[in-house]
């Protein structure tokens, strides 16, 4: 009777965490720039606060991101989280069809395989699966954004929250005071002007916090001392990626508004999307965003960096 009890117990308890870890939905470009792995890095490293539904993959070649994807989670032992590949635009031009080089860290990699259900769908169903409950992240062109606006109007308002890297509010590039059109946005202008009207709850992690995260030459270092899975995949894409370019990690800081709150100051404001990209903001209007403003960028990278070093994720 006793071992009965203990055994509901358990699974009481089990059922218990789970449910208070934070449902959450990464839709990326990985393999383009660099920052996409070590977002992912992040997310795949804080298992222990977040229940990861789905990896969506954007942009261009986006056979070859899930490829990748795919990867990185058999390799740290998480396969069981699904991958679902995101509508291709790689006859859009060339940049969209550029075979990345880290593309080759995964070339041939058929051990797990995406789901079959298309990035947009999988998202839209999850949306519905769990009203209200889910952080969907948002860190490459908003192409699947776009896609799912089109099929389900209502869905993205289902989110509990949707932090996207996205935007240049009152900072530019490298910490500019001259605002850019914001890659994110300009690679698909007719898909971010949708994404900011959509009514969603969308936290924007832009320009004004994400330029300043820079990851150096000593934090490099230490995660290749690190040996672990993880570690050496970072190590080994950011090779791939460039020999001696100092990586901003963009991507990661959207992770990290979701993980640390605290080190992050926001204001609420209206946002708009002009014809060349631009992120406008209008303070005569009614806020229809929240827009990282300042971020604790010393504290950030020490506590990512502790992250990083701490896990054992591997098979």
């Amino acid at each position: 009777m006793k071992k009965i009890f203990l055994i509901i117990f358990l699974y009481l308890t089990f059922f218990s965490l789970q449910a208070q870890k934070q449902k959450v939905i990464l839709d990326c470009d990985l393999g383009d720039d660099i920052d996409d792995a070590y977002a992912v890095a992040l997310m795949l490293s804080s298992t222990d606060k977040f229940d990861i539904l789905g990896i969506t993959t954007c942009y261009g070649r986006t056979n070859d991101r899930a490829e990748m994807a795919c990867k990185m989670l058999y390799e740290t032992g998480l396969e069981k989280i699904p991958v679902a590949i995101g509508r291709n635009t790689s006859n859009k031009n060339e940049r969209a069809n550029w075979y990345a080089d880290q593309f080759y860290w995964s070339k041939g990699f058929d051990k797990i395989k995406p789901i079959q259900q298309s990035g947009a769908d999988f998202i839209i169903e999850q949306l519905h699966k769990y009203p209200n409950e889910i952080i969907l992240f948002s860190v490459g062109p908003v192409t699947n954004m776009k896609d799912i606006i089109e099929k389900d109007p209502q869905a993205l308002k289902l989110a509990k929250k949707v932090i996207a890297m996205f935007g240049s509010f009152y900072i530019g590039y490298n910490g500019s005071p001259t605002i850019n059109a914001e890659w994110n946005v300009v690679v698909d202008v007719e898909a971010s002007k949708k994404f900011v009207n959509s009514g969603a709850n969308i936290v924007y992690a832009g320009l004004d916090i994400t330029a300043f995260v820079k990851w150096n030459k000593a934090n490099q270092e230490r995660l290749l001392y690190r040996q672990s899975t993880l570690t050496n995949t970072l190590c080994g894409l950011t090779t791939l990626w460039s020999n001696n370019a100092t990586p901003t990690l963009f991507d990661a800081v959207a992770i990290g508004m979701a993980l640390y709150p605290e080190l992050f100051k926001t204001e609420k404001v209206f946002i708009e999307v002009d014809d060349k990209g631009f992120t406008r903001i209008d303070k005569t209007k009614t806020p229809n965003a929240e827009i990282g403003v300042s971020i604790n960028t010393e504290e950030f990278l020490k506590r990512i960096m502790e992250v990083y070093l701490r896990q054992n994720l591997g098979r």
